[in-house]
């Protein structure tokens, strides 16, 4: 005589029920997610590549954001030279025109609102960052905060912090320069600053008509002037070039992202189609099983009696 075990069949019955209800939770959360699996364990053979993919995306939105940092500084770096080069240019100018008419009247509050302005520029700052600071941006470059500071240093380098040049990293592997610092920007002008601040003293108060000496010692400075222009045009351009390079890296640090994110995305993206294709077949499969379930749990032996 057969024996009918009806637990057996109740048992293969729930585990059919359960099996259908994981696979629909699974899908559920890869249409909430969009993810094939919220675990790496889930992606399978996959996982070391989509790891790696992670890794480029990491790293390369890292260096972006430093690219980005990094742009900042450098233009911020342009406006303060540039400042500092018009302003070397007026002083140029005010003593182009003083030889010109043999007056002076107004070389000496010219001089210090000049001074004034390149002490500020050379001070300048970015996100609390001294940008002339080299790679010591913590402390103010120069401590002058005056004309007359300048004019009463005995060494006018002691006023500045000497501080190595920065390297600014853009780029994996690639790093570009990070400026000037003040101490090289502000060396040569330091002390044509000095001299002007002091000459009066040796010189003559530089008021009405010019002396011979005044004149010859004018005319000294437009040429130190001049030199210090050519030197502030340099910086510049190098800063130019390094505005380029940074650019250029950030770019690619972008499509190096894009390019990572494509990978990952085939990696661990669902097919949002085919997830709610097989959702709907897990439903299905649950409501078969739980209907099964139920009569298996009606079936007795008086049944078949």
């Amino acid at each position: 005589m057969t024996r009918i075990s009806d637990l057996g069949l109740q048992q293969i019955l729930l585990n059919s029920f359960q099996r259908a209800q994981a696979g629909a939770e699974q899908r559920q959360i890869q249409l909430s997610t969009g993810k094939i699996s919220d675990r790496y364990s889930g992606i399978g053979v996959a996982t070391g590549q989509l790891l790696s993919s992670e890794g480029v995306i990491d790293r390369a939105t890292a260096y972006e954001k430093a690219a980005a940092v990094a742009q900042s500084r450098l233009l911020t770096q342009e406006a303060g030279l540039t400042t500092i080069a018009d302003s070397v240019a007026a002083l140029r100018q005010q003593f182009v025109v003083a030889l010109a008419s043999g007056n002076a009247e107004q070389l000496g509050p010219q001089i210090a609102a000049e001074a004034q302005r390149i002490i500020g520029a050379l001070n300048t700052r970015l996100g609390g960052v001294y940008v002339f600071g080299g790679v010591d941006g913590t402390v103010p470059p120069t401590t002058a905060q005056s004309l007359a500071d300048i004019g009463a240093a005995a060494n006018t380098d002691a006023l500045f912090v000497d501080a190595a040049r920065q390297k600014l990293a853009v780029e994996e592997g690639t790093n570009v320069d990070g400026g000037a610092t003040a101490l090289e920007i502000g060396s040569d002008l330091f002390a044509t600053l000095k001299e002007l601040a002091n000459a009066p003293a040796t010189l003559g108060q530089f008021s009405g008509v010019l002396t011979p000496a005044q004149s010859a010692f004018i005319s000294q400075k437009i040429t130190e002037l001049d030199a210090i222009s050519d030197d502030l045009y340099s910086e510049l351009g190098l800063n130019g070039l390094a505005q380029g390079q940074t650019e250029d890296a950030r770019v690619r640090n972008v499509q190096r992202r894009d390019l990572a994110e494509i990978v990952a995305s085939e990696l661990e993206d669902a097919d949002l189609a085919e997830v709610v294709a097989r959702l709907n077949q897990d439903r299905i499969a649950i409501e078969a099983a739980a209907q099964a379930l139920s009569q298996a749990s009606e079936l007795s032996l008086l049944n078949f009696l």
